[in-house]
């Protein structure tokens, strides 16, 4: 009887992954793309450590789009900045969607801006509010400034007390990126020494990016839910993720809306969940944020904002240790236009080789090679290609970045590409200016965009201003080039380092 059940068994699961393979045809079979075997398609052909290398390979082989396979789960890549820019902005809403993930789901019960549709009324008002609460000009821009540079003498005083000893700064940034961006959203610091909040957020950042890390067993949480009664490991830091969740909302439903209720000093504008609470005491009730969502607000753009600036000021500092000259000349600008004064954003203007190394760190590092994966809400088509409704589609912006026939040399360091011939920053036409989208574009691009690039501008300034930073020779350096990073999650990560932070004063 046992036997008569397992073949069945057997039998069903082999016309299920022959059917599915037959939907998969019939659906993407115009398509091109690398041949796997049934059931686990391409996902045994993956770089675990480093999947974007193996999906650019193909992409090299493949063209603008192809299709690849994981575990039956087609996700459609754009492989050039045409078919990028045409799926991304060009047909912008078509795309504007986000995958229905169970992992997801779990989190943050799919909501908050990451992965809301554009289409969703509340995704569009939580997006619309958030801009006004960082926007580039007025109170907006004086918040930035101000907290930048109240959160780096922070770090300032921190790199100080190691009197020019060797550390790994990596705990350090990601501590000041929190602090400011706790600020920005929440309108209070969190201090890491005695915070258990602050545990929580880094816990959900930390086990939220792992859960997503496209060479672990995440995928195959995602096709098969019920692997989590199997040990799977991605379903366990999901769990952990959900609980530390449950208290960050219970920490701002009891500590932060009283304290965003009472008095408070408008003059450098409203953190952003004080924004939406604004708006939703003078809404009707069908017009109103949920709670649900607002919790996913806050999770979402401390998420993104603390992760991207974390991973890029760390790689920068690498990339100077092994780039002492292209250091040299930044920080030669910095003392010509600063002296020793605190820096400002109207600086931006007077400062192109800081803008230009920015620029290029970001090119340089593409910490979000594969960017996020994006949804198609209707049938529709990239380059002429047809795309059918609910496909998952992925930019890859490593490739972008990494065009040689824009770029020519795009694996070399070098903030001048983005210079004129008098070191003006290039117009905003030029080619490699239009080829540079580490924030993506069209109706999803980073949302947070300006806060993040003012952010970086301040501390570079400050922490190149305040510091001598120099390798040691008792802890060699890693390479600095993006072969030898490795996916953290959803984004790049630098092999940890070593550096002597020098004071000059």
């Amino acid at each position: 009887m046992f036997l008569i059940l397992l073949g069945t068994f057997v039998l069903l699961l082999a016309v299920h992954f022959i059917l599915k393979d037959l939907i998969i045809y019939q659906r993407y079979g115009h398509i091109p793309g690398p041949k796997g075997l049934p059931f686990i398609g391409n996902l045994h052909q993956i770089n675990r450590l480093q999947p974007w290398i193996s999906i650019s390979d193909w992409g090299k082989e493949y063209g603008p789009l192809m299709k690849v396979n994981f575990l039956g789960q087609v996700v459609i890549i754009c492989n050039t900045f045409e078919s990028v820019r045409d799926m991304l902005d060009t047909k912008g809403k078509d795309f504007g969607g986000r995958e229905r993930g169970y992992r997801s789901a779990i989190i943050t019960k799919s909501s908050g801006l990451m992965r809301m549709d554009v289409q969703d009324p509340e995704w569009r008002l939580s997006r619309r509010l958030l801009h006004s609460s960082v926007k580039a000009f007025g109170p907006g821009l004086s918040r930035i400034e101000h907290y930048a540079q109240q959160m780096s003498e922070d770090f300032v005083e921190t790199f100080k007390k190691c009197n020019g000893e060797p550390i790994n700064p990596l705990s350090t940034i990601y501590t000041t990126t929190l602090g400011m961006i706790s600020l920005m959203i929440y309108g209070r610091k969190l201090d890491p020494t005695n915070s258990e909040i602050f545990h929580s957020i880094k816990t959900v950042t930390d086990l939220g990016n792992e859960s997503f890390h496209v060479g672990k067993d995440g995928m195959q949480l995602e096709r098969f839910p019920w692997m989590r009664f199997f040990g799977n490991h991605t379903y366990k830091i999901i769990k952990i993720a959900q609980s530390h969740v449950a208290k960050i909302e219970a920490w701002y439903r009891n500590e932060i809306v009283p304290l965003e209720d009472a008095e408070l000093d408008d003059s450098l504008g409203k953190p952003y969940m004080k924004v939406l609470r604004d708006y939703n005491s003078k809404a009707p009730p069908e017009e109103r944020i949920s709670n649900k969502t607002m919790t996913g607000n806050g999770i979402h753009v401390t998420f993104a904002g603390v992760l991207t600036t974390t991973t890029t000021l760390y790689h920068l500092i690498l990339v100077f240790l092994h780039n002492p000259n292209t250091q040299k000349k930044m920080i030669k600008e910095i003392d010509e236009v600063l002296g020793t004064r605190v820096p400002s954003l109207s600086d931006r203007n007077r400062m192109p080789y800081v803008n230009a190394v920015l620029n290029e760190i970001m090119r340089y590092g593409s910490v979000g090679p594969l960017g996020i994966t994006h949804r198609a809400v209707v049938d529709t088509d990239i380059l002429g290609t047809k795309i059918p409704k609910d496909s998952h589609v992925m930019p890859n912006l490593y490739l972008v970045h990494y065009d040689k026939k824009v770029f020519g040399d795009p694996e070399v360091f070098r903030p001048e590409r983005y210079l004129d011939e008098n070191g003006d920053s290039l117009q905003a036409e030029h080619e490699v200016w239009k080829h540079t989208i580490p924030f993506g574009m069209g109706p999803r691009i980073c949302a947070g965009m300006m806060f993040a690039q003012f952010r970086l501008f301040l501390w570079v300034c400050i922490l190149y201003q305040r510091f001598d930073i120099v390798a040691d020779p008792n802890h060699p350096l890693p390479p600095c080039d993006i072969m030898n990073t490795e996916l953290n999650g959803l984004s790049l990560m630098s092999k940890p380092y070593k550096a002597r932070f020098i004071s000059k004063v």
